[in-house]
């Protein structure tokens, strides 16, 4: 058995992550990293069967970073702030939003996202808004609200537009409006049939 090469995992997956976070996935090779490792491609295919398997680690690792995003108090409303986080990610990583959410990483990004999910629905535990309601109005609500953040998001991604530090009161005040407008359409349906695969489809559109 040949010897463990001394570069690690982390350094193979945190320099692919720089490179995906300032260029996208383009140039992302084997070869590639290897030569900004100053290194044969050996190591890398020793900690990993495929470049696949890299770029899995690059989406994980870059939605960890919209968790941290979202944990941001900007408005004193964690299920708003949860929203803005995403907006901002999308704004300020625009290399990594779009490289999570590209056609080619759909099945990775599905693996993964689950934990954003997750951690989400922990975020809002006790959450006042959401008091008196079902699970299933809770999941809904928070279904309908992300196809409009994911919207919003993907379009100021590609757009534009002079982002400044001050626009960002402007954002929390109109998620704050969405995300009331989609609160007062679903909470009084205890019938809301919206499935995760639809919306799921829906998203992936975008």
């Amino acid at each position: 058995m040949p010897p463990k090469p001394k570069l690690n995992k982390n350094d193979i997956v945190n320099l692919a992550f720089e490179h995906v976070r300032r260029h996208g996935w383009q140039g992302l090779t084997a070869r590639h990293l290897a030569e900004m490792l100053n290194v044969s491609t050996k190591p890398i295919y020793f900690h990993f069967d495929a470049m696949a398997g890299v770029e899995e680690e690059v989406v994980s690792k870059a939605l960890d970073l919209v968790l941290d995003y979202t944990r941001v108090s900007r408005s004193g409303d964690p299920w708003v702030d949860q929203a803005v986080g995403v907006v901002l990610f999308a704004l300020e990583e625009k290399h990594l939003f779009r490289a999570i959410f590209d056609a080619k990483h759909v099945a990775v990004r599905k693996k993964y996202s689950v934990k954003v999910w997750d951690e989400g629905r922990k975020q809002l535990s006790g959450y006042a808004l959401f008091q008196g309601l079902t699970d299933q109005q809770v999941e809904m609500i928070r279904r309908a609200r992300w196809v409009i953040t994911h919207g919003l998001a993907s379009l100021l991604n590609i757009s534009n537009w002079p982002w400044q530090q001050e626009s960002e009161a402007l954002l929390v005040q109109l998620i704050q409006r969405l995300s009331r407008a989609v609160y007062n359409e679903f909470k009084d349906d205890p019938d809301i049939l919206l499935s995760r695969e639809y919306l799921d489809r829906f998203r992936d559109q975008k």
